[in-house]
């Protein structure tokens, strides 16, 4: 399987002619800078979306209604860790079908035997082992886990967890077992995610910060279109989680639906998300189902088949500013001196600036000079160049003329570096670009 493409258009990448060979080119020249990349140019690539899904509803904490069913078609993951994993009689033979009615033939999967609200782990991936390892916490339950034979040289081990409500404290105790059986069972070279409900209160909980250890539990968070983390059906509490370790954590690429982009995963409500016709069949009421606890979260990744990440990262110091003039990758802009250019469709004009400590305040602003008929997209980046499916800010307006706005409060706050900004053409044109720290005089 390839790079995923949305289901309605964004903007079309397969008109745009996006590839991931192209993807991996900007890798080149990120190494040139010195910047650590993981993914080389020339490999195939896979997409791997995983998803965290407690979207049970009705009275059985069962999937027999449709409503979680078509979330699930409507996201299409690649993984997901499950819970509540009940159907129908709960046979082999329901389960399978259910499997295969929802997401497709060739996905398998595993569910836990003998538990009331089992935990599971479902992939379009062979699973080559599986099983569950004990919760001593609860009776009803305990961990699930999967070794996964994704493309590449490495497994992803998948561990499906539904911890307790009862306090923070047990919620630990639960994360302290997860802990100690991962180290105890799944190489250090192979990939690792853990995810499910948590039925944490919030982001700060001790049992996030044990697993740390592990898996990097640290923000930015998936979060909806409003921008809010909350998974729970009041959307106050974040229940839901997809953790991954550290050689997988910098794969990550934004969750791109139609027209919308999630840089650092999604919290799906149903809603609150629009439009709807780019999950679909999701209807508006899924998410308000009777007893429809939970949020679907989803991460997406890209691994290069056969490429396996460093164990280091491969990290220097950052360039000065200087170091880019004349070197083909990036312009150099200066604050409050503005530039022009013509960009065409699918060719990135780059660009460079140098924050300084100091300063709190950068905008960013592009006008499009002469044809109304051209859209001119523009994309930033905090200290790696951007790409159409990486980036930190990204306007997604049917116009030439755009603005970014970062300061110390916005979602992901300014800060001293290199701030890469590009232009692409969805529509050629010709545009004025320009680049204000603080206030031009």
């Amino acid at each position: 399987m390839g790079l995923r493409l949305p289901n309605n258009g964004w903007k079309n990448s397969l008109e745009k002619g996006l590839t991931i060979l192209e993807i991996g080119g900007l890798a080149i020249a990120l190494s040139v800078l010195g910047i650590a990349a993981t993914i080389q140019p020339g490999l195939a690539q896979t997409s791997l979306r995983i998803m965290a899904a407690n979207t049970t509803s009705g009275n059985r904490q069962s999937y027999d209604p449709g409503e979680g069913t078509r979330i699930f078609q409507g996201l299409q993951p690649d993984v997901v860790l499950i819970q509540e994993f009940n159907f129908g009689d709960n046979s082999e033979g329901a389960i399978a079908n259910y499997v295969e009615s929802t997401f497709g033939p060739d996905f398998d999967y595993y569910r836990e035997d003998g538990a009331q609200i089992p935990n599971g782990v479902i992939s379009r991936y062979p699973i080559i082992e599986s099983g569950e390892w004990n919760d001593s916490q609860v009776s009803n339950r305990d961990f699930a886990w999967a070794r996964i034979d994704i493309p590449g040289d490495r497994d992803l081990w998948a561990v499906s967890v539904h911890f307790l409500t009862r306090s923070g404290s047990v919620r630990n105790t639960q994360a302290n077992a997860v802990l100690r059986l991962v180290r105890e069972n799944i190489p250090e070279e192979d990939y690792l995610v853990i995810g499910g409900d948590f039925n944490t209160h919030n982001s700060g909980e001790s049992a996030l910060q044990t697993l740390d250890a592990v898996v990097d539990t640290d923000e930015p968070y998936p979060t909806d279109q409003a921008g809010l983390i909350g998974t729970n059906s009041s959307r106050r509490r974040p229940y839901d989680w997809v953790f991954v370790d550290e050689d997988l954590d910098p794969l990550e690429v934004p969750v791109v639906l139609g027209e919308n982009s999630f840089p650092h995963g999604l919290v799906f409500d149903s809603r609150v998300y629009a439009p709807l016709s780019d999950v679909e069949p999701v209807e508006r009421g899924d998410s308000a189902a009777s007893n429809m606890q939970h949020m679907a979260v989803i991460r997406d990744f890209v691994i290069a088949d056969g490429e396996v990440v460093p164990d280091e990262p491969r990290m220097m110091e950052p360039p000065n500013v200087s170091d880019f003039v004349g070197d083909g990758l990036a312009e150099v802009l200066m604050s409050c001196e503005p530039v022009q250019g013509e960009a065409n469709s699918d060719q990135f004009q780059h660009y460079v600036i140098e924050v300084a400590e100091e300063t709190s305040q950068l905008e960013i602003v592009l006008e499009g000079l002469g044809a109304e008929e051209s859209d001119l997209d523009l994309y930033v980046r905090q200290g790696e160049l951007p790409t159409m499916m990486a980036y930190d800010y990204r306007p997604w307006l049917n116009s030439s003329d755009e603005q970014v706005v970062i300061n110390r409060n916005s979602v992901l706050p300014l800060s001293a570096g290199l701030w890469y900004i590009s232009v692409d053409g969805y529509i050629p044109g010709a545009y004025e670009l320009s680049a204000a720290l603080d206030k031009c005089d």
